[in-house]
């Protein structure tokens, strides 16, 4: 009967579609999904300070982690204004590389005030597991792109801590 009533929205009499409308009645329940979800991910971004939501995260009962997830593999398919709405809240598309930017971030403030890369294995920076992600550059070397290695090797990345300090580190 609901989707009879959706289909024939336009057939309807204005009085029964007010009836339908008093009732809060969902004419398109999938936008009203999608608005339910960018409501989500702006209250937790308010709160959170990031759109960095955990892939089984919950939001007040809706699956915000899982939504996150479906915008992400649905990108292209999403209309512009939906893409720009998202971005403007600084949604990441990619975690995988905003994850590695971080990291690269956090080198690149620690050889600022250190003056080398050799970072101890258990540090953090600002929070940051700086020496786990260092540890996890060394192990992925022949697995990561040309372009993040030479941005790690422009900035000095020791990729072998067994080694002797060098004089410029």
């Amino acid at each position: 009967w609901v989707g009879t009533q959706r289909s024939n929205k336009d057939a309807l009499s204005p009085e029964r579609r007010q009836r339908l409308d008093e009732i809060g009645f969902v004419w398109d329940p999938l936008t009203t999904a999608w608005e339910e979800g960018f409501a989500a991910l702006a209250r937790f971004k308010q709160r959170e300070g990031h759109c960095r939501v955990p892939d089984k995260y919950k939001e007040g009962g809706f699956n915000l982690g899982i939504w996150v997830g479906t915008q992400r593999s649905n990108k292209d398919a999403l209309s512009p204004e939906r893409r720009q709405r998202l971005d403007e809240i600084g949604f990441v598309w990619d975690p995988h590389a905003a994850d590695w930017e971080e990291g690269f971030a956090a080198l690149v403030r620690f050889k600022q005030r250190e003056g080398h890369c050799r970072v101890p294995q258990s540090h953090k920076e600002g929070g940051f597991n700086l020496g786990g992600w260092v540890t996890t550059q060394r192990s992925n070397k022949d697995a990561l792109s040309p372009e993040r290695r030479q941005r790690l090797d422009d900035i000095g990345f020791v990729w072998d801590a067994r080694l002797p300090p060098t004089t410029d580190g």
